[in-house]
């Protein structure tokens, strides 16, 4: 923290807040405004709301299309493709430049720099291990679940010890692959029966459950780990 200092901090802090300032008055600038309420709350909606995109998604579309048909599909998908990366890239690099900001705090920030530590260490013995962590982080990403979003999946990717550049790229590609899939779904195999599958309690629980057994699965290997080297020492 120390090592940083002020100005590079409230740099690295303030720069994904601008960028996303910039962003949304460019959208208010180029939309029409019709176009710009219906994009504009998938983006809003997306970033503080409870739903994620497996559920936005589909009402975005049903909301195109009363706005115009489906004349628009490409575009239309260009656009909610575009605005759900936005979000998760944005999330993901303002996790990535400033978690450290936690590890100051008394304990966790201890807890968090060891569990870094420890995955970091694990990944520079084997290659393939890094390879299947990059694209099984990409695969959770990309996946219908609520709470797989560009920040969840970049602190599942800082607490396995990988690299911040390679956990930025997975959110991208994880990203554009969701939101795309999800897209293409939502108009052609039909917005109701996406909401009638994601939009469940069950698949809710599925989801929450999906993401907690991920990190508790990394925290009880730090943990095992820290055992056996207390039971060696001993």
């Amino acid at each position: 923290m120390r090592e940083k200092g002020l100005g590079r901090i409230l740099t690295l802090f303030f720069t994904p807040v601008i960028a996303s300032a910039i962003y949304i008055l460019l959208m208010v600038w180029l939309m029409p405004n019709d176009l710009l309420k219906i994009i504009g709350f998938l983006l809003l909606s997306y970033f503080i709301s409870p739903f994620g995109r497996e559920v936005l998604i589909p009402l975005t579309v049903i909301a195109l299309l009363e706005l115009h048909g489906a004349g628009h599909m490409a575009a239309d998908i260009f656009m909610i493709v575009v605005t759900i990366v936005f979000v998760d890239v944005m999330c993901s690099i303002f996790l990535l430049w400033n978690l450290d900001l936690l590890k100051v705090v008394p304990k966790l920030g201890g807890w968090i720099d060891g569990i870094e530590k420890f995955g970091r260490a694990k990944l520079k013995k084997s290659r393939l291990r890094r390879i299947g962590l990059f694209a099984g982080l990409i695969t959770y990403d990309a996946l219908p679940f609520q709470g797989t979003n560009g920040a969840a999946s970049t602190i599942v990717g800082l607490l396995a010890g990988m690299k911040k550049t390679r956990i930025w790229l997975a959110v991208w590609i994880g990203s554009v692959i969701g939101a795309l899939a999800l897209s293409i779904a939502s108009f052609t195999i039909g917005q109701q029966f996406m909401l009638d599958i994601f939009g469940t309690a069950t698949w809710k629980a599925v989801s929450i459950l999906l993401t907690v057994g991920i990190l508790i699965f990394i925290i009880l290997n730090y943990y095992r780990s820290r055992q056996r080297k207390s039971e060696n020492l001993n």
